[in-house]
């Protein structure tokens, strides 16, 4: 019998300096099978949505990318129709204009420059390559898909585009230009729009994500985590009374021993 109440308690006492040097209840699928399971689905969920806040905030700053060519192709333009609107002027002669025509072609080289060369981890972004890109935003990996608009087709719109000369009625050409870097700029900033609203849904998706994953974390927590107060208190207790129950036992023997002697 005393060797039985011994090893319980020895049994007892380790499990309990288990969790203690843990902080954990559960330590093992013996502690709490049915915890165990719903702890750990719980943990591949929080896992999932902070790879998928990752994620997102990778996609955005590829948008954040493309949106900063964007804003070069767009400071162009206007660079383009400042020239064009300059070059309209009736005291500019052809040598005049033909200077203000070089400024131009080289800004509408640039600006093919941009929408060929704008990449993110080696992928192009505004040359119309970038379409239906997945974003796995969340734990099971669904998400928004991203497509980025062609750009490349801006340097084609100004094609031709030419401040040099006048019209039959002596009507600078230059004035006739300003329809398509106007309409050249429409579509950069309607695109500059849409990625806008884009990097904001993205925000969302992030704090979303933050504010699930702090939930599932408590609710992890309040199944695994141990209860430190009451597990020391458990702890003191149960020592206790063992030392009472192993005293008791030695008192028991002696007085055994005792009666043995006496009969003896």
């Amino acid at each position: 019998m005393s060797m039985t109440v011994t090893g319980a308690a020895r049994i007892q006492m380790s499990d309990a300096m288990v969790k203690l040097s843990s902080m954990n209840r559960i330590n093992s699928a013996a502690d709490d099978a049915a915890g165990l399971a719903v702890a750990q689905a719980l943990e591949a969920q929080i896992r999932g949505l902070d790879k998928g806040t990752d994620n997102t905030l990778d996609m955005q700053n590829l948008v954040k990318t493309a949106e900063g060519g964007l804003a070069s192709i767009d400071d162009g333009l206007q660079r383009i129709r400042e020239l064009t609107v300059q070059a309209s002027n009736g005291i500019y002669n052809d040598s005049d204009r033909a200077l203000i025509q070089m400024e131009i072609d080289q800004m509408i080289q640039g600006i093919n420059d941009v929408a060929r060369n704008t990449e993110f981890n080696n992928k192009k972004l505004l040359d119309g390559s970038f379409v239906n890109q997945h974003t796995a935003s969340y734990a099971d990996a669904s998400g928004a898909s991203v497509t980025i608009p062609d750009m490349s087709g801006i340097a084609r719109m100004l094609s031709g585009y030419s401040v040099e000369g006048t019209d039959a009625s002596g009507k600078p050409n230059a004035v006739e230009m300003l329809g398509k870097v106007d309409d050249a700029m429409a579509q950069v900033s309607n695109t500059r729009a849409y990625l806008g609203a884009v990097s904001n849904k993205f925000d969302h998706t992030v704090n979303s994500n933050s504010i699930t994953m702090l939930n599932q974390a408590s609710a992890k927590s309040r199944i695994t985590d141990l209860d430190v107060a009451k597990a020391t208190t458990d702890l003191s207790r149960d020592n206790t009374v063992n030392q009472y129950r192993a005293f008791m036992q030695k008192q028991q023997q002696q007085q055994n021993n005792t009666l043995l002697s006496l009969l003896g």
